[in-house]
């Protein structure tokens, strides 16, 4: 299965809608220049609408065609857009002024607005969401701004006052107090702009874990659990562990070495898939949780993080489900002219240590206990009895229903020192 980026997923949904931002304001700006044209002169007016014209079309481009693959590309692209945007705006106003203005009169005034485009494209570059583009366009445009303010502060007309009826009387004075209005609103700005964007990407970052971490509920938790989990807000702690009453089932597939020698790896790669699909159904349907898988073998817990009632039942009733399952796969295999499978379910009930066990580098929630091996060893018992289904007699003495079993009285485990009562089940 794909696994799915969401951080680029939501990078990519940023940049489109900063796409359509720029795609507006350039659109406004190429109708502005058609309605109310920006010079006498007509080149630079032709000039201002094919440069809209033209950063128009290459964001309506973007825009249809963005996608993961090429987002990394159309970003780098764009970002080098801006500042040649800017560059051949000011290059144009600058003509116009050559032309018009040749003495650059009222050179003075022009710092009134000059923040004003830098502010617009910094504050857009927060929709790409990255820290490193928008730490790029504030260093960028803080130094065009600073270029384009000491070219006016270094002429010989220009200079600095706070006068207002000097300011209103000759264009050459700048505005002192403007400018440094201006100065600390671009601070400002600055600071927030990658603030926002640092604070939206340890937001991401956060959703993104809490993602994978419902990812991991639906690979282990059935859905009745998981939401259980979630909506009590329920944490299951790396440090803790807690010893409570659990069933354990294990299954394995009769001869799946002998089987496996006459297959592809592809094909015992889609057997084992389809097999594990098959019992994590009926696993999740009465409320277990997949603990692991162990080649050809499926470990699951009921009772796990937290007890939903009768979890011995759960279990019986998993098994049984298991087992119509098996006889469906039989007839579809057979169906396609394929070996049958059949496999051993083993149950039982008991204490177990439950928990996240493992080191730093390597945890996993999962059960330890005697009843683990029990039930691990009660399955492998199920070729030696001749059965497919054999269960402890702690599990059958918590069943809520009486059910046909042959007894087998005091059979010695492997590896445990006291013998226990064994139930062969028909299903």
């Amino acid at each position: 299965m794909r696994t799915v980026n969401h951080e680029l997923t939501r990078r990519v949904a940023g940049f489109k809608i900063l796409l359509i931002i720029y795609l507006v304001i350039c659109l406004l700006n190429l109708i502005l220049a058609i309605v109310i044209p920006p010079s006498n002169f007509q080149i630079i007016n032709q000039g201002t609408m094919l440069l809209n014209l033209i950063w128009v079309l290459v964001f309506a481009l973007f825009l249809q065609k963005l996608n993961d693959a090429n987002y990394k590309y159309f970003s780098i692209i764009v970002l080098l857009m801006l500042p040649t945007y800017y560059f051949i705006l000011d290059y144009l106003f600058e003509l116009d002024n050559s032309f018009f203005n040749p003495t650059d009169l009222g050179l003075g005034r022009s710092v009134d607005s000059l923040f004003l485009l830098p502010i617009v494209f910094v504050v857009s570059s927060i929709l790409f969401l990255r820290q490193s583009i928008i730490l790029i366009a504030i260093t960028l445009f803080s130094i065009l701004a600073a270029y384009n303010l000491y070219e006016v502060l270094a002429d010989d007309k220009t200079y600095l006052t706070d006068n207002w009826q000097t300011i209103l009387e000759d264009a050459n004075a700048i505005n002192i107090t403007l400018l440094t209005n201006w100065i600390n609103i671009w601070i400002i700005v600055s600071i927030v702009c990658y603030a926002i964007v640092f604070l939206v990407d340890k937001l991401m970052n956060d959703a993104v874990k809490f993602e994978k971490s419902t990812a991991q509920f639906s690979r282990y938790f059935s859905p009745n659990i998981r939401e259980k989990i979630q909506e009590a807000d329920l944490e299951i702690k790396e440090n803790e562990n807690n010893s409570q009453a659990v069933a354990v089932l294990f299954t394995d597939i009769d001869g799946f070495t002998e089987l496996s020698e006459t297959l592809s790896s592809k094909e015992i790669i889609e057997l084992l898939s389809d097999y594990q699909d098959r019992m994590i159904r009926p696993i999740f349907k009465n409320s277990g949780t997949v603990d692991k898988f162990i080649g050809d073998s499926v470990m699951a817990t009921f009772g796990t993080p937290v007890s939903q009632g009768n979890d011995a039942q759960n279990a019986f009733n998993c098994a049984r489900e298991m087992q119509i399952a098996m006889r469906q796969w039989t007839k579809e295999r057979k169906d396609n002219n394929q070996p049958t499978i059949t496999h051993r379910i083993g149950i039982s009930y008991g204490t177990c240590v439950v928990g996240n066990i493992g080191n730093e580098d390597r945890k996993e929630f999962t059960v330890i206990g005697d009843v683990v091996n029990v039930a691990n060893r009660v399955c492998d018992l199920c070729k030696d009895l001749k059965c497919s289904l054999l269960i402890t007699d702690i599990l059958k003495n918590r069943l809520n229903e009486a059910i046909n079993a042959e007894e087998i009285k005091d059979y010695p485990i492997r590896g445990r020192k006291d013998k226990i009562n064994l139930y062969k089940v028909e299903t």
